[in-house]
């Protein structure tokens, strides 16, 4: 338990790099308060819009603008997809002494993370289940869409990804695990849903070992594509060599089809 004047513990980006490039053809961003703040960024004016990306979904105490500048880089090599990022609702943290804060879920310690709770984890999940529904109904199909996030949002990514009743493109986890591990089934028909897991071998708040526990645990119950890198010297945030093998990942899981 932290003490109640100790800085509040939160999973933001520090993302390891001088600069983030500009790009030549902007896409179209907006936010939309109705909605808790939902971002979007979709594909240029005139430009086609093949593929979706739910995410990067933030961790914990952070926004969705925290990583805005990660999916604009993302946007300009990878243009024909749309970007929604979410807002967590603002609750209280038991491990920052009841703190209110942008959390998908309560997190009580840093220690046995596979065995907490996670209270509120099942209205979130139900969050991420509307954005892609929403985003099947607009027309693009399952396969073209990718569910992922950092750290509190790649466990997210994670839960709801791999029990969303249909296969999706992929399911991306940076610095993330499988939160409350006894509620989660894995759905038959993401069993072959492709997962990449991404984290840091110095991680101090989400332990590379949970990393490991996750993809095991995870194999074993039927998770046939799931692949773990870690990164050497790497703590709890993101190195412009991870964002670059998230855009090659990205790249092959959606790539542009013809007209795009």
């Amino acid at each position: 338990m932290l003490l109640p004047r100790s800085p509040p513990i939160t999973y933001s980006c520090v993302l390891r790099s001088s600069s983030l490039m500009v790009a030549a053809m902007q896409p179209r961003v907006s936010q939309n308060q109705n909605r808790n703040g939902l971002i979007t960024l979709k594909p240029a004016e005139g430009a086609v819009h093949s593929a979706t990306f739910v995410g990067p979904i933030h961790g914990l105490g952070d926004t969705n603008r925290g990583w805005l500048d990660v999916a604009s880089l993302l946007h300009t090599r990878l243009s024909h997809i749309k970007f929604v990022l979410p807002n967590a609702p603002t609750s209280p943290v038991t491990l920052n002494g009841g703190m209110q804060m942008p959390s998908w879920y309560d997190i009580t310690s840093l220690d046995d993370k596979l065995g907490q709770p996670c209270t509120g984890i099942a209205d979130s999940r139900a969050t991420i289940d509307q954005l892609i529904a929403e985003e099947v109904a607009s027309g693009i199909p399952l396969d073209r869409i990718v569910v992922g996030g950092f750290s509190q949002g790649g466990a997210m990514s994670l839960y709801a990804g791999l029990q969303y009743p249909g296969q999706l493109a992929g399911v991306l986890v940076l610095s993330g695990y499988l939160a409350a591990a006894e509620k989660f089934a894995l759905a038959p028909e993401a069993a072959n849903t492709p997962v990449a897991h991404f984290h840091g071998a110095d991680d101090p708040v989400v332990n590379v070992q949970w990393a490991r526990e996750s993809a095991k645990m995870l194999r074993e119950l039927g998770c046939s594509h799931y692949t773990l890198k870690e990164y050497e010297s790497l703590g709890h945030s993101a190195s412009m060599e991870e964002i670059a093998d998230v855009e090659a990942w990205l790249a092959e899981r959606l790539p542009p089809i013809s007209g795009d």
